[in-house]
């Protein structure tokens, strides 16, 4: 799946970036910021799959750091929502229906977690309305589908 993004995030952004929210982002994660700080894919909203909700959810944006359109800026996202994230988790994107994509790294949890916010489920429970799309944030770019593959 082909990224537009938004640029090259800065070696020293991403140290600010981990330094603010206090822990490493894996190396995979990195090297996108690197690479592409965020995006969208070339392909009008590419796909993943949650197997919890057996349903395919479409992904608008992925965020990156130091942008100018804030609304796509991880830190504005780590700062709005930073008390109802579990333990090294930031907000790496969202879908197309208010959904957030996270990247969690920590001992319980690793991975790319999709979390609902009441579109796909009962938005009652946080915790319960978080599901691992993928192992790690290359893997989940490499599992994104275009619509003609669906």
């Amino acid at each position: 799946m082909n990224i537009t993004g938004y640029g090259k995030a800065s070696q020293e952004a991403i140290n600010n970036f981990e330094r603010y929210v206090d822990f490493e982002i894996p190396a995979d994660y990195k090297q996108f910021l690197l690479e592409y700080n965020g995006g969208s894919t070339t392909v009008q909203h590419g796909k993943f799959y949650v197997d919890a909700l057996d349903t395919l959810v479409s992904l608008k944006v992925l965020y990156g750091i130091d942008v100018n359109e804030k609304e796509l800026d991880l830190l504005k996202w780590h700062e709005e929502y930073k008390k109802d994230l579990h333990t090294n988790c930031i907000i790496i994107g969202s879908d197309t229906c208010a959904g957030k994509i996270l990247l969690i790294n920590n001992d319980e949890e690793k991975g790319v977690y999709f979390w609902d916010q009441g579109w796909y489920s009962d938005p009652s429970s946080q915790d319960e309305n978080i599901y691992k799309v993928a192992e790690s944030f290359k893997s989940f770019i490499e599992g994104l589908k275009i619509p003609d593959e669906i």
